[in-house]
């Protein structure tokens, strides 16, 4: 059936709940606690809760991209050495166009609120939200006094991704500041991961097997490619486990922004380029490191380049084997010049 996973929708009459938005248009789950679709994986149906992303934000953003680099990467990772595979992908099932008859023949329009109309939309696996007493002990630690009654109650906080900022170290909290604790895509610094009893340096490892596998495996930019920890998909080994944020792994989501690199130094500036305009995820080399940021970039340096060797040697032959050296100097020499506005953003400030 073409394009089933949109189909397999009309099985449910539940509202849509948006659940996110960004520059590239907003996301979407049953109000049921996610949308139970039927899809075919390796000539397999199963069920899984599935999200919608709307091609309906800014100019420039689109979903049609996001969905091919998405099974690009999704066709890479089967390829992946095993000792790699150390992060995860969420599924990605159906792109279809605002022009599909579909439309015009489901009730999937009707679910979400008055006014919508038919756009592009990318039907993938929804990563699974931390769950309740996880959700209490982040708010217990790091949330306003004054608020934490409010943020308990929040269902929005029941969408809980956390996102592990291994670049950033708040040297001050401005708690008068915050009006609403969201825990939809938690910034979670290196200061908090510490108070977390979690270890930035087997969080930077995986992040480093995820850039090294993107880059020379799947040979794209990785250009504001997020990172998220989450429960594990069903049937997968966690990474990591936590007394307060229980088992969990590192996943890669949303890339409607990233682009196809060449295995030449013109590519390599194209990763380099990506790498330093991210959000936050990456350590990053700067004159001023000292102590555990140094020990942390030189760390996340080591594995990237262990994990390109064998990324390379093992999957991707093709692959010159200077490259990964020459992007690692290339964002060390591109990073000086901006050091000063990377502590100030680095630093939440």
């Amino acid at each position: 059936m073409e394009h089933e996973a949109f189909h397999h929708e009309e099985l449910s009459t539940s509202a849509y709940r948006r659940i996110g938005a960004g520059f590239c248009g907003s996301v979407w789950t049953s109000a049921s606690n996610g949308a139970i679709g039927s899809c075919t994986e390796h000539g397999v149906t199963v069920r899984k809760p599935i999200v919608i992303k709307r091609e309906d934000g800014g100019p420039g953003r689109l979903l049609l991209n996001d969905y091919e680099i998405h099974q690009t990467l999704l066709e890479s990772y089967a390829r992946c050495p095993s000792q790699l595979a150390t992060f995860q992908i969420p599924e990605c099932y159906d792109f279809v166009n605002e022009i599909y008859e579909g439309w015009e023949t489901t009730n999937i329009l009707a679910r979400f609120p008055l006014g919508y109309s038919p756009c592009n939309i990318l039907i993938s696996q929804r990563i699974t939200p931390f769950p309740h007493d996880a959700r209490n002990g982040i708010i217990d630690r790091f949330c306003p006094p004054s608020l934490v009654d409010t943020a308990r109650a929040d269902r929005n906080n029941d969408d809980c991704l956390i996102r592990p900022y291994l670049g950033r170290r708040k040297r001050t909290r401005h708690e008068s500041r915050i009006r609403i604790f969201s825990l939809r895509n938690y910034p979670l610094d290196i200061n908090q991961m510490g108070e977390l009893g979690l270890d930035p340096f087997a969080y930077s490892k995986v992040m480093a097997q995820a850039l090294a596998f993107m880059h020379w495996l799947a040979k794209i930019d990785a250009n504001d490619v997020e990172f998220v920890l989450a429960p594990p998909a069903e049937g997968n080994t966690p990474q990591f486990g936590s007394e307060v944020l229980g088992n969990h792994n590192m996943w890669i989501l949303d890339f409607d922004c990233c682009h196809r690199i060449s295995m030449d130094r013109r590519g390599v500036e194209q990763a380099a380029t990506a790498f330093l305009s991210n959000d936050p995820y990456y350590p990053l080399p700067r004159r001023d490191d000292e102590g555990e940021d140094l020990m942390l970039w030189q760390h996340f340096k080591a594995a990237f380049l262990e994990a390109s060797s064998i990324v390379i040697s093992q999957a991707a032959p093709g692959v010159p084997a200077h490259l990964p050296q020459l992007l690692i100097d290339t964002i060390e020499s591109k990073s000086r010049p901006h050091t000063m506005n990377w502590m100030l953003f680095r630093s939440g400030t």
